[in-house]
Parts: C-alpha cells; sequence; structure tokens
C-alpha cells in the first residue's frame, strides 16, 4: 500500500464530504505524510522504507478515517491542517491505547504544528515562524514569536518565543537540558523569565522571555554546551510600544 492508496481507505469512511473537501482532505493527509516521510530521509532512511514506517506508524486507515469521521460529525466545511493532523493523532490514539501514545501525540505535534498557548496578558503582534537547528541528536524548533505584556508590571514589554525540542529520530528520546539550558536574550544581552514548561520524553515545549524596550527589532536564542551552539537572531514582529 503506497501512500496514496492509504489516503483514499481514510476518506472511504468519511461520507459527509463534497468533492472539493474530498481533494483538500486527500491533500491534507498526503502533506502529514510527506512531513513524517521527511524526517525519516534525514535520519538515513530511503524512500521506500520511510514510506513504510511512516504508513505503519499513522494506524490502520479504516480506523483513523473512523476516528476523522467522528472528529467532524457534521460536514468538513473548512479543513485546516492542524485539524487534520489532531485528528489523525485522535485516530492513532484510540488504536494504540493512552501512555506512551501521549508522548507519541507531543512528538508529532512538535513536528508538524506545535501551538501551546501564549502567556503574555496583552499581545501587540506575533507571528508564526518554522525555524529547526539540529543540537546533537535533536531538534530545537522556534515556531512563534510575540511581542506584548505580561501585565504584572505596568509598561513592561517582552518578547515571547514559544518552541519545542524533539528527538531527531521519531520516537527517540530528547535531551531535558537542551530547553533548560537555551536562554533569551534582548539587544543588550538581557535575559528573561522561563515559562509554561511542559513535554514528554519525546517533546519538550516551552516559553522564553526577554525584556524590550522601545526600538527594540530583535531577540537572540542562545545555548552553548558540550561544544554545541546555536546563536539565533529572532526578529520582532512589530514595534515595541512605548
Amino acid at each position: 500500500m503506497n501512500r496514496r492508496e492509504y489516503g483514499e481507505r481514510v476518506l472511504s469512511c468519511l461520507c459527509r464530504l463534497t468533492p472539493e473537501e474530498r481533494a483538500a482532505a486527500l491533500a491534507e493527509i498526503d502533506g502529514h505524510i510527506e512531513d513524517h516521510m521527511a524526517d525519516l530521509l534525514d535520519a538515513g532512511y530511503d524512500e521506500a522504507l520511510a514510506e513504510e514506517r511512516t504508513l505503519g506508524a499513522m494506524g490502520d486507515p479504516e480506523e483513523v478515517g473512523r476516528a476523522l469521521e467522528r472528529q467532524y460529525p457534521l460536514r468538513w466545511l473548512v479543513l485546516g491542517r492542524i485539524a487534520v493532523v489532531l485528528a489523525v493523532a485522535a485516530g492513532i490514539q484510540m488504536l494504540l491505547g493512552l501512555g506512551m501514545l501521549g508522548m507519541v501525540f507531543d512528538s508529532v505535534t512538535a513536528r508538524i504544528y506545535p501551538n501551546e498557548p501564549t502567556e503574555l496578558n496583552t499581545v501587540a503582534s506575533a507571528e508564526r515562524v518554522d525555524i529547526r537547528v539540529p543540537v546533537g541528536d535533536d531538534v530545537l524548533r522556534v515556531y512563534r514569536v510575540s511581542v506584548g505584556q505580561c501585565g504584572d508590571e505596568l509598561g513592561l514589554w517582552e518578547a515571547e518565543v514559544s518552541l519545542c525540542a524533539y528527538d531527531r529520530l521519531p520516537g527517540g528520546i530528547v535531551s531535558s537540558r537542551l530547553l533548560g539550558e537555551t536562554r533569551l536574550e534582548n539587544q543588550r544581552g538581557e535575559t528573561g523569565r522561563h515559562s509554561g514548561g511542559r513535554g514528554s520524553w519525546r517533546a519538550e515545549y516551552q516559553r522564553m522571555y526577554a525584556p524590550l524596550e522601545p526600538g527594540d527589532t530583535f531577540v537572540t536564542l542562545a545555548y552553548e554546551r558540550l561544544g554545541e551552539r546555536v546563536h539565533l537572531e529572532l526578529p520582532l514582529p512589530g514595534e515595541v510600544g512605548s
């Protein structure tokens, strides 16, 4: 069974799709498979084996299709990427049970569409990004940069950088030290706080903050350990308020 056949078997369980919705759903499922395969190809798998392992990890297509049908029982009027990812992950969870699957869900989400909530009370500007930096056997991913106020101190502006980390090999264990020893600096080299750390052996999530002043245009994500060095300049998505 190839990826096209897998998608068709998933969609055979969905009885409420228009032709346009069916084409969009098939494209989204294929895109999810392609993203997962890309990680395996980067890890050294050949294309045929990467496709086989990816389809195996996604689970039985009919079971996934039935899970998707329950997730969207009325009508798929708008089909977004994150909806498919979450629904497919829910189908996999249904097949393989809880516990370890919670870790798999975190790992898949970190690779495809991480989306932890912001902690800023007032968000002046925010931008989704997709910056992935290999660090040893892991990948450090920045997926959102925001500017706003936390509300704890009137007039204090902060940059909030949302990031996650996962092992390069799907199913591998991520280093718990990677996010813990990463820091965020403003243009004056000042570091802020960490918040919202959570995750599992398969993926870790973190929000990092740096104080801002009017005129600041970027912050820097930094990590140095055991010969590995990350020094990543991140443009701010908007002007810092006065």
